[in-house]
């Protein structure tokens, strides 16, 4: 869709919303911008396993996530993450609301690898109808990083690859990215942009680690499937821009 700008945001900054977010939310959407969310909440996950003495693994930067881990996951991000987030979008005047039974309508995911990473998914199609009606509604919709496989197992899935995957299916004039940094960094200073061969380079020279490494990543294939442009930074708009 025309003028569609979907933005990821984390766990901890959806909790914090700042006045600067959502003035420039609301900029977007008197210019007439549909935009849509996609949230993680790897920190209100982290808290709700150690609650319940659950071991918390990762590889590659990604949550190993067992069957019975399901259960805390999708709370954390539904209800500690997601209710809070569009109930502030809403105390804010910005029209909102959450992807809940319907995300069944709208993610669907095969396993990524599940003898690696256990009930982690990995995109294979987003069903834009339903989304396309809540923009045309003028409602901001609020979507959590989950899907269901084609069996309707629930699935945990990175939020920058489920970012990536609504953007290319929407058509989206813009990805953003936001995270807990300025930007990528190199020697402590932002890259304002970065190509998908020096992406590589970056990671070979050790400078791109960690979970930084599936987030450039998702930027990346994002690009590459014709999004006009990806964003990476701590606000909307600065930050290092992903070119291919």
């Amino acid at each position: 869709m025309k003028n569609t700008i979907v933005i990821k945001i984390g766990g901890v900054a959806s909790q914090n919303l700042s006045q600067d977010f959502l003035a420039q939310v609301k900029k977007w959407k008197d210019t007439h911008k549909n935009l849509v969310i996609v949230h993680g909440g790897g920190y209100a996950i982290n808290k709700l396993m150690e609650d319940n003495q659950v071991p918390v693994k990762k590889i590659n930067g990604l949550r190993v996530t067992s069957q019975s881990d399901m259960k805390l996951v999708s709370y954390a991000l539904l209800y500690m993450v997601g209710e809070n987030l569009t109930e502030k979008l809403n105390q804010s005047s910005i029209d909102s609301i959450q992807l809940l039974s319907n995300i069944k309508r709208v993610v669907t995911a095969d396993f990524l690898d599940k003898e690696t990473y256990g009930y982690v998914g990995d995109v294979s199609n987003i069903q834009i109808p339903i989304l396309e009606q809540m923009l045309d509604n003028n409602m901001l919709p609020v979507l959590a990083s989950l899907g269901y496989s084609k069996d309707g197992e629930l699935l945990n899935i990175n939020a920058d690859y489920l970012a990536t995957a609504v953007a290319v299916a929407l058509e989206a004039e813009k990805l953003v990215l936001m995270t807990d940094v300025k930007g990528v960094l190199e020697n402590g200073v932002v890259l304002d942009s970065l190509t998908s061969t020096e992406f590589q380079e970056k990671i070979d020279q050790g400078i791109i680690t960690g979970g930084m490494i599936p987030k450039i990543e998702s930027a990346v294939n994002t690009v590459l499937a014709g999004v006009g442009e990806v964003l990476i930074g701590d606000n909307l708009v600065t930050g290092t821009s992903i070119i291919c």
